[in-house]
Parts: C-alpha cells; sequence; structure tokens
C-alpha cells in the first residue's frame, strides 16, 4: 500500500513537472491534480475566446442561412458543451472519454447530461488516433518516459482514457 502511495505521488509530481517544462501546451488529465485541471481550463477558455473573436468576426459578415436558423433552436447549453468538446479534442488532443468526463464533472465544466450527450454526437472531425499520438510524443519528449509507461498513461482512467486501440496506434507511430 506504502509503494502504491508512493508512486501515485511520483506519477503526480512527473505530471506537473511535465506540463511545467511544456509551458501549459500539453496539460495532462489527472484526476489527483487539480492544478492540471485549472491550467486545462484555463488554456481552453483561451482557445474558446480565439474561436469566438473569430466566429464574431465571419457571423458579422454573413447573412443568417438556414443552418445558422436550426442551429437557434438547439439550446445554448448544448451549443456551449459542443463548443468546449471540440476545443478539448482540438487544441489539448484530449481522448473521447476525457472530454466527456470533462465536459460532465462536477471539477470540469458540469454541463448536463443531455448537453454532454448531444456535443459528443455532434463532435466531427476528430482523429482520436492522433490525439493519442500527440500525446504519446508529448510524454515521450517532455518526460523521458519508456514505451510502456507511456502506453499505461494513455489508457489509464486516471490518465488519457484512449482506448487500447488508440494507444498501440500511438505507440507503432512514436518516433524512435
Amino acid at each position: 500500500m506504502k509503494k502504491k502511495l508512493i508512486l501515485g505521488a511520483v506519477v503526480v509530481l512527473v505530471l506537473i513537472v511535465g506540463i511545467s517544462l511544456s509551458g501549459g501546451k500539453d496539460n495532462e488529465k489527472s484526476s489527483q491534480s487539480t492544478t492540471a485541471q485549472q491550467e486545462r481550463t484555463t488554456e481552453s477558455e483561451t482557445a474558446e475566446a480565439e474561436d469566438e473573436s473569430e466566429t464574431t468576426e465571419t457571423k458579422e459578415s454573413a447573412k443568417p442561412t438556414a443552418s445558422s436558423k436550426s442551429e437557434s433552436k438547439v439550446p445554448m447549453e448544448h451549443q456551449a458543451a459542443l463548443k468546449k468538446a471540440q476545443s478539448y479534442a482540438r487544441h489539448m488532443d484530449m481522448s473521447e472519454a476525457g472530454v466527456r468526463e470533462q465536459l460532465a464533472s462536477s471539477y470540469g465544466e458540469n454541463f448536463t447530461p443531455e448537453a454532454v450527450t448531444y456535443a459528443m454526437e455532434h463532435l466531427e472531425g476528430i482523429d482520436w488516433e492522433a490525439n493519442a499520438l500527440a500525446k504519446a510524443k508529448s510524454y515521450q519528449k517532455n518526460m523521458a518516459m519508456s514505451t510502456e509507461s507511456i502506453r499505461e498513461q494513455l489508457t489509464s482512467d486516471y490518465g488519457e482514457q484512449f482506448t487500447s486501440e488508440q494507444a498501440d496506434y500511438a505507440i507503432q507511430h512514436l518516433p524512435s
């Protein structure tokens, strides 16, 4: 038990050091680290603000279309959940399960189950294998982790929560 506690503390410490070294770009998810959670939320909000700025400029120059009218029928919370999901998946290379958990968690975005379901069903164009590979490369480069440690972190319920297949793809495509 004492060994597991020490190992857990070491993993958390390694994650925090890695986050610090990567300048906040590769915030690693750990339910045991509120620091990582706070940094992830801050980065997501920054990316979202940039996305909103671009969207506002585009909307001002465009006339309303049938699709924008149908979007207005979607509840605002559902639209917000989808924007957050896109940000987490595209800018932070999170796994599908990680995005879902972040949206639903009371320590994360705390969206309703309906909003989370809507967001995940409408999240398009995400290459989850590419996200797993990006995370694996980050662990390899910034934390000098072994291949097996990377695989464990990618698939762990307390880590990135990628599927075994996505982790296998990432490990197979890591630079030597």
